[in-house]
């Protein structure tokens, strides 16, 4: 009995001294693995330093449409710069916690990842905050962009939404890229704006009088109407009916207007020709000359060369030469360019088109200081 105390008393002196040699004891480690410590909350002073290192190498975008995810580079887009700088100009954050019982599945979300970074942008998120979710190697934070009304020089404006906006262009471009990049050499990020503003569909104007904005057709929205491999094959009627137009009839034009019954024939449930005050709509007056003026100026061809007979097709009045419209909302067509590539006097631009909901391509050939449509197809 007394070996075997012994014994025992020896064995609990070998365990004692090879705790001691590990670091084990009562006391908690003075180091750990990183995987084991709890993530720290990070603040907005840490948000803005990791959004002011963002680097796109080797990093991806993802979306998810609350189903389905879909990846590609973050550095394939021709802007990715822009977006960057773009992230790194929203100025004032504020902190944010998601609630116990938020669950994030089925949420729309972009996300970015990146060397022991990941950056989630929602599109609704809890209580529709608009929710941004960073995640480092040792930290963790919920935040969203704070709301500063615009002033009336529109200084300083930025709303909730704007993250979750950033991060959709950008991936737009980045998967336009990835999916339809050739050996063409890629367009400059430069290049790409100006191309942008070229074929924008709408403009702003800011009225001093009542202190707002209204929005108009640009011209060039009229030939993302349709779709077509030459612009002689245009849709007369879809490329004209929200066409800008020089002039809405008024009640001094109701003269005119009696010429343009004679070729619609607009009647009231008794029968009778509705007068230009009894219309339902208003009335737009584009003359042959103005819309041959937009033809050439973006395709290098007027009514005449099309392959249909637009006189014919559309509401023609010989007597005033004009074509007339009859519209009260506002449905221009849109071409948003993603990517684009150059090979001598050509450029492609891929990107979303309302012609087709769906994706488009575009070609243009250098004119002068200008550019020239050639085709407008679906992909």
């Amino acid at each position: 009995m007394k070996r075997t105390t012994q014994g025992f008393s020896h064995l609990l002196l070998t365990l004692t001294l090879l705790l001691s040699m590990v670091g084990c004891s009562g006391k908690e480690p003075t180091q750990t693995n990183r995987s084991d410590t709890a993530p720290t909350t990070l603040t907005i002073a840490d948000l803005k330093e990791i959004l002011s290192a963002l680097d796109a190498s080797n990093s991806t975008l993802t979306y998810c449409n609350g189903e389905n995810e879909e990846t590609h580079p973050a550095n394939a887009a021709i802007r990715t710069k822009k977006y960057i700088k773009e992230l790194q100009d929203y100025d004032v954050w504020e902190t944010c916690q998601p609630p116990e019982s938020w669950n994030p599945s089925g949420e729309y979300y972009y996300k970015f990842h990146g060397d022991g970074i990941s950056l989630i942008s929602y599109q609704s998120g809890f209580t529709g905050l608009q929710p941004f979710h960073v995640t480092t190697d040792t930290g963790d934070g919920w935040f969203r962009l704070s709301d500063i009304p615009a002033e009336q020089d529109n200084s300083a404006q930025q709303f909730g939404w704007m993250v979750y906006d950033t991060f959709g262009k950008w991936y737009s471009e980045a998967r336009t890229a990835d999916l339809y990049r050739s050996t063409s050499p890629p367009l400059t990020a430069d290049e790409l704006d100006e191309l942008e503003a070229y074929t924008a569909c709408q403009v702003s104007t800011y009225i001093e009088e009542w202190g707002g904005y209204t929005v108009s057709p640009t011209p060039i929205s009229c030939f993302f109407t349709s779709l077509y491999d030459d612009p002689r094959d245009m849709d007369a009627n879809t490329f004209i009916t929200y066409c800008p137009s020089l002039k809405v009839l008024d009640s001094d034009d109701e003269d005119e207007f009696r010429l343009v019954q004679k070729k619609i024939n607009f009647r009231a449930t008794d029968g009778h020709l509705l007068t230009l005050e009894e219309m339902p709509t208003p009335c737009h007056r584009l003359p042959r000359s103005y819309i041959n003026d937009i033809l050439m100026q973006y395709a290098g061809i007027t009514i005449e060369d099309m392959h249909s007979d637009w006189k014919s097709n559309l509401c023609y009045v010989p007597e005033t030469d004009c074509f007339y419209t009859f519209t009260s909302d506002f449905g221009p067509g849109a071409f948003n360019p993603s990517y684009g590539e150059k090979s001598g006097a050509i450029v492609t631009l891929w990107g979303a088109s309302s012609c087709n909901e769906g994706p488009a391509v575009l070609t243009l050939q250098k004119n002068g200081n200008g550019w020239l449509i050639r085709s407008f197809q679906a992909i």
